[in-house]
């Protein structure tokens, strides 16, 4: 966590005001009343996703309130063994990819051996595929239709609502009943215009395909700034407790958890 957010203070010139340590960040959910949070990680280089599958497997094990994805990189190979590992011994309910960093694409052919380990076993995958917040020529919806095309009854989340092509995930959402959006990063930073309308529409007509989703802590301002953005919306009661509580309930329970 230090590495990761020494590299955005670099790059990007970006000081995150959170702690780097999990067991802060976790301490600071919980006093904020969250009751189960999602702990995503994602291996920059081949080699590495073993020991961090290890270590997220132990701190699930003695958080209850965290659920952990697995990671593994396009370009590990023991990426089967990997998946195995974390799908069985560990039983968490999918694995995480990163396209961006992992520079690899939705579709990418060295990831069926896990897109098959998953369907087989009812898990699910969450990944980052889109063009939003970074746009790269290995991004786009074109490459999730592909890979959905391909393994039809995957469980598939794509975080930050698939912006910048949302009406385009909305079409999928039509015909891929796996599919689901989450919010991560969308309401949490007010220097980027997001079409709002668009947002509402989607909601309304997938409220149970769509989940919160806070990037925390890789986020500009506290999570609850963003869950009152979302809490003004002209959004029902019952929409807005499917989307702050009962789909992930409801998905968690089709994975195992």
């Amino acid at each position: 966590m230090e590495a990761i957010y020494a590299y955005f203070l670099k790059h990007y010139g970006w000081k995150i005001c959170f702690p780097p340590a999990p067991d802060q960040l976790l301490s600071m959910l919980q006093t904020d009343g969250v009751q189960r949070c999602t702990a995503l990680a994602y291996t920059h280089k081949p080699g590495l996703s073993s020991s961090l599958n290890s270590w997220l497997y132990e701190f699930g094990r003695e958080n209850s309130a965290v659920v952990p994805f697995g990671a593994v990189h396009p370009a590990d190979s023991d990426l089967e063994q990997i998946v195995v590992e974390c799908l069985d011994h560990y039983d968490f309910p999918g694995m995480k990819i990163h396209c961006l960093v992992q520079r690899c694409r939705p579709d990418d052919e060295r990831l069926f051996p896990l897109f098959e380990a998953v369907v087989e076993r009812s898990k699910a995958v969450l990944m980052h595929a889109g063009s939003f917040p970074q746009p790269a020529e290995n991004l786009g919806v074109i490459y999730v239709e592909n890979l959905l095309r391909r393994f039809p009854t995957l469980k598939l989340i794509i975080p930050h609502l698939g912006l910048n092509e949302l009406p385009a995930y909305a079409e999928l959402l039509s015909v891929y009943d796996g599919l689901h959006l989450d919010t991560a990063f969308v309401f949490q930073n007010i220097m980027v215009e997001i079409p709002l309308d668009v947002i509402i529409d989607v909601i309304r007509l997938f409220p149970k395909r769509i989940f919160y989703g806070s990037d925390f802590p890789f986020i500009l301002e506290p999570p609850e700034n963003g869950i009152a953005r979302i809490k003004a919306l002209d959004l029902s009661p019952e929409i807005l407790d499917l989307l702050f509580h009962r789909n992930y309930e409801v998905f968690l329970a089709g994975v195992g958890r």
